[in-house]
């Protein structure tokens, strides 16, 4: 009996052990995204984008791990609606970040019907990514993560409701920011627009 108690020790301080590494390669493996989200966002400036019609626009559910919790990890959704501004001569991403949750609708489903039908968007992009001969081709489009997203008004026999989603929220601009600059921004980019940690 007593052998079993200390094999049972060992084998819980393995796996937390195991757990600390692997969160401990996900921690260095970052960018310190939160310190520099406000200048990113005040370097930052309104455009508006032209949505191509017909196909121009294309989604791509995408993932990224972010740590490891017991024996589950956490995963957030970085979802891809992609389209050519011929105007900009550009390629432009708006990237819907998003923890992932289960039987929950992802927004960016929601915003990629936004975007489909309309002309135009009004989008908040940084000034750097916009002008930047580095962005804009297919393989590496400017980033957009935030635009006048428009509030879904959904409507049945009883009543008429509007609902807004997260992605409208200022609130969320600042965390989608932080968790592009953390998770996906290249570590050499980051180091040289941010001078590193």
């Amino acid at each position: 009996m007593r052998k079993s108690g200390i094999g049972w020790f060992i084998g819980v301080g393995l796996v937390a052990m195991l757990l600390a590494i692997d969160n401990l390669i996900y921690t260095c493996t970052r960018n310190n995204g939160e310190k520099y989200a406000q200048q990113y966002i005040d370097e930052s400036e309104y455009v508006t984008l032209h949505i191509p019609e017909g196909k121009g626009v294309t989604y791509e559910p995408n993932y990224i791990t972010t740590g490891v919790v017991m024996n589950s990890a956490e995963i957030l959704r970085t979802d891809s609606i992609r389209f050519y501004d011929s105007s900009y001569r550009k390629y432009f991403c708006v990237l819907v970040i998003e923890k992932k949750r289960r039987n929950m609708v992802r927004q960016s489903m929601i915003v990629v019907n936004d975007i489909r039908y309309r002309k135009t968007i009004k989008a908040r992009i940084n000034k750097y990514e916009l002008n930047s001969p580095r962005y804009g081709s297919k393989e590496n489009p400017v980033p957009v993560l935030d635009f006048d997203y428009k509030i879904a008004h959904f409507q049945n026999d009883k009543n008429s409701k509007y609902y807004e989603y997260a992605f409208s929220r200022p609130a969320y601009y600042k965390r989608a920011v932080e968790l592009y600059l953390t998770y996906m921004m290249s570590k050499e980019e980051f180091k040289e627009r941010y001078g590193g940690k």
